[in-house]
This record gives C-alpha cells, structure tokens and sequence, in this order.
C-alpha cells in the first residue's frame, strides 16, 4: 500500500517539477525531454494543472516559456509543495528501507571542482537511490544564497556570513586568497608576502561581476585600484592567463593547491581569507537525506585537511 501512495503522490507532483523545470530552462520542450514528457504530454501536464486550478500559470512567447502574474504568486507554493513530497519520500522511504528522494544542492566553482566530486561519490555509494543535482547559476555567493531563500536548492556552499539572511551557517573551513603570477614575474621570487602598492602597474585579471567580491574586497580594504586587463568567468581560466604571463590575479587556495599548474602563488599582505561554508534555511527544518549530505561533508573535511589547508 505504500509503494501504492508514493506512486500517487509522485504523480500529482511531478506536474509541479515540470512546471518548475520549465521556468528554469524558459522552455517547456525541453523541461520536457528533460523529465521524460513527449511535447503533448507536457502540454496536457500543465493544461491539466491548469484547469484544476483555474488559473493560467506559463505563458511562451519569443522570449521562451515563463510564468504569468497568477503563476509568479503560486511559484513560492508549488515549490514548497515539492520540497514536502520530497521530504514524504524519504522519510517513508527510509522506513522501508529504499532511502531514494532528491538532494539540490547550491555551489560554486572551487567547491564543485575539489570538494564536492568527493563529497558526492561517497554519499551515492552509501545512497545511490539518491538523484543529486548541483546548481551553479554564474557561480557567484549571492546566487547561492538566494536559490537557498527561494527554495530553489535544499542547501548551498556560501561564502562569509550570511546569517542575517534567514540562513542556517555550519562553518566549514576558512580558504585563503593568494596571489597568482606569472612564473617568471619579478615578484614571484619575493619571500614575502605581495604588498598590493607593488601590483599597481602589474595587469590585473578581474573574475566578472558578482564572482569578484572577495577581491572588491581586498580593494577596499587595502586601497588598490587594479589595472584590469582581462575580465573572465571561470577560475581555472584566470589561472591559465595568469601562467601564461597575461596578468596576475587573486584565487583561492581551494583551486590552486588542487589543480596542477606553474603558475607562482604568493601569500599577499595581511594573509586574506574566505569563510567556506554550508547553509540551510533557518524557517525549514532539514530532510533526512539533507541532514546525512551535511554530517558527511563536515566529516570528509575532518578527514582530509590536504583539501582545505
């Protein structure tokens, strides 16, 4: 009778998934393909979610598929509708012994890179009924704490402290920012640490906006207006430019003590870190499956400092 009222749960919710799957693409034929759907079967999906409500919720036009007034008021609602089904399901599920459900998680580039290939591997060993999905948007620490707020993942690596927010912090570890040069520079043989004065004429390549705000930071705090010379998304582009002798930049030790390069890493002045850390929401108590994700991550950093340090 269970698998029975799973089933049937399963099945009125997935019109919900769809609707969301098709917000977050803008486009409903590939939200369909996505999740198993012919074209009709996803339009019949939505029209019959529609029709019991008796509100129109996607509209398409050129622009590709979103959400009409009425549906921007129920998103909030059919989203938590989804998170309950999913915390039914694993709850019910561990009473019978499967532990299947869904876990998304929010996270950006030097944590999706390093820590969470490790982190996932051992938990789909341990669970690997669990379907996990990482969110990385554009990457920047706003972004992950709002797909937390809006309930779009079920927890999400943050940077600095965002408590203030609504968000449940469990510190992680503290990631420190260096300089990276090009490996022949004449700085990149100074013992001590890079004062920023003496990087005034030296190129700056800038992560984009919003993946920047560490280094805005330091800018700030020490004065330092950069002579950017390149701006680029991905930090393991910005290292490559930096070891090819286009510039130098900041990264965080994170990618650069786990990704093999020639580029010259300098401490800088003042010893710059980040707080890395894993946030939930503080009005929603965390599922079983979110509860386990967090206890296993806090125990591989405890076992593998090479990571972090």
């Amino acid at each position: 009778w269970l698998h029975s009222f799973l089933g049937g749960i399963q099945m009125n919710i997935n019109k919900y998934r769809l609707i969301v799957k098709a917000i977050e693409l803008k486009n409903l034929s590939k939200a369909a393909s996505e999740l198993g759907y012919t074209q009709s079967g996803a339009s019949h999906q939505i029209k019959s979610v529609e029709d019991e409500l008796g509100i129109k919720i996607l509209q398409r036009d050129r622009s590709g598929t979103k959400l009409t007034t009425e549906g921007k008021l129920l998103l909030p609602y059919i989203r938590e509708a989804i998170s309950c089904e999913d915390k039914i399901l694993a709850a019910a599920n561990s009473i019978i012994g499967m532990q299947i459900g869904s876990l998304k998680v929010g996270t950006f580039t030097s944590v999706s890179l390093v820590l969470l290939p490790i982190v996932i591997g051992q938990f789909h060993q341990l669970y690997p009924k669990v379907q996990i999905e990482m969110l990385t948007g554009e990457g920047s620490y706003p972004e992950m704490e709002q797909f937390l707020l809006e309930g779009i993942t079920d927890c999400s690596f943050v940077s600095g402290d965002c408590s203030q927010r609504g968000l449940n912090l469990i510190h992680l570890f503290d990631d420190s920012l260096c300089l990276v040069l090009p490996p022949k520079h004449p700085l990149a043989f100074q013992d001590s640490p890079i004062m920023f004065h003496q990087l005034s004429d030296v190129p700056f390549l800038m992560p984009t906006d919003g993946n920047n705000i560490d280094i805005l930071h330091l800018c700030r705090t020490y004065d330092f207006t950069p002579s950017v010379a390149f701006t680029m998304h991905d930090d393991l582009a910005l290292l490559a430019m930096a070891e090819n002798g286009l510039g130098c930049t900041i990264l965080p030790k994170l990618i650069l003590n786990n990704y093999p390069h020639k580029a010259a890493i300098k401490y800088l002045e003042g010893y710059p870190t980040r707080s890395i850390s894993i946030a939930t929401r503080i009005d929603k108590v965390p599922s079983p499956i979110v509860s386990t994700f967090l206890e296993l991550t806090q125990k591989i950093i405890c076992q593998r400092p090479d990571l972090t340090k």
